[in-house]
């Protein structure tokens, strides 16, 4: 059994995004989409990896309230009756580790490769608000404020590295998952525009 509030560090503006998170996002298509994208057999190069993630986005963008922006630094925005909050999105499949249920794998959340920048510098500078992680295998959606987020910035290879442990993040009761699956492979699709668009 799941407790869902691991931290009293979130505070009352994070209310209405947990609401719109638990009970209007329609998480059943979009983690059907995330399946369909991630089981792709005709994905099978590391530049596809931006594709499935950009099609991830676009699918959270159309079964919720979160608006799209892809800007540097965040991935939506979300916007009720007293501000415009910005979110960051991370994603991961098989996110949580086996042994504690409630602690996360290590992951990436920021590059160094495009940026001359220190592990201090992400750690010193507010960008987004909000940080959404999705657990694409167990379908879990957690969220997490800037201010508890960027303390835990590690640094690793070439970006700032991350894992979550209970007392960190506040876990969103989205129920049980029943997933929706898109009809067709992405990668067909995909295939196909580019035919027709050589075909001059």
């Amino acid at each position: 059994m799941l407790v869902y509030l691991y931290t009293n560090m979130i505070t009352k503006d994070a209310k209405n995004i947990i609401d719109h998170l638990e009970n209007e996002v329609d998480w059943n298509r979009i983690f059907g989409a995330s399946d369909c994208l991630y089981s792709d057999s005709g994905f099978v190069s590391n530049s596809d990896n931006f594709i499935r993630a950009t099609s991830v986005e676009k699918a959270i963008s159309k079964f919720s309230k979160l608006i799209r922006v892809d800007k540097d630094g965040y991935d939506f925005i979300f916007i009720d009756s007293k501000d415009t909050y910005k979110i960051e999105l991370k994603m991961s499949k098989k996110l949580f580790q086996k042994r504690n249920p409630f602690k996360t794998k290590k992951f990436k959340v920021k590059s160094f490769l495009s940026e001359k920048k220190t592990i201090e510098d992400y750690k010193n500078k507010k960008i987004f608000d909000y940080m959404i992680i999705l657990d694409l295998t167990a379908k879990r959606v957690i969220l997490i404020e800037d201010e508890c987020v960027r303390p835990l910035y590690e640094t690793g290879a070439d970006g700032a590295m991350i894992h979550l442990d209970i007392g960190n993040y506040y876990e969103c009761n989205i129920g049980k998952v029943n997933t929706i699956h898109p009809k067709m492979k992405l990668s067909n699709l995909i295939d196909k525009a580019i035919e027709e668009f050589l075909n001059f």
